[in-house]
């Protein structure tokens, strides 16, 4: 009776750990999955630990608010700096926004630069921010951002250290543990 019962707890012993091992496995495997389709998303973006591209207010980029509440460096020498380029129309944009916000909850050391490209009116900007409530200042980008960051989809986004270095890339939808981990 007692090597009937020891055999019993052995198989489900067994059957535990395989179970387990098995589920260990198959997030394994999503892992490899997201971040191989991250690296293949990221491919044509600029390149990390080189110098960001600069970015200065000027025909090219100019505050969506011109009362003052932009005139903070756009590159902050203190702190990691992220940079969210973005379309007003883009739908993934507009689902990224609570984790953009939880983010700057979560790491307010960290400076948020958020970039509208292929807009059609600052109004349209302004709505956008409204219907997602949106309180980060927005920076109106045209074709030459674009191309000076190699923006070829929304959302991208860039981490930048305070030495001006890019530290980090990605596109498509934000999450907040995305973004809590780029920012490491």
């Amino acid at each position: 009776m007692r090597i009937t019962n020891m055999s019993k707890q052995s198989n489900v012993s067994k059957k535990t750990t395989s179970y387990w091992l098995k589920g260990l496995g198959q997030l394994l495997i999503i892992a490899i999955v997201f971040i191989a389709l991250s690296v293949f998303l990221s491919r044509n973006m600029l390149d990390t630990q080189q110098p960001a591209p600069l970015l200065t207010l000027n025909k090219h980029l100019s505050p969506l608010e011109p009362d003052g509440k932009n005139q903070r460096p756009i590159i902050n020498k203190e702190h990691s700096t992220l940079v969210y380029f973005f379309a007003p129309w883009c739908t993934v944009c507009a689902l990224s926004q609570p984790s953009l916000s939880a983010f700057a909850n979560v790491r307010p050391e960290i400076n948020i630069v958020m970039i509208a490209l292929d807009w059609e009116s600052a109004d349209q900007v302004k709505a956008f921010q409204q219907q997602h409530d949106f309180e980060h200042s927005i920076l109106l980008g045209d074709d030459a951002i674009k191309q000076q960051w190699r923006v070829d989809a929304y959302p991208s986004y860039y981490f930048v250290d305070k030495n001006g270095n890019i530290t980090s890339k990605d596109r498509g939808l934000v999450t907040l543990p995305g973004l809590i981990t780029r920012a490491l």
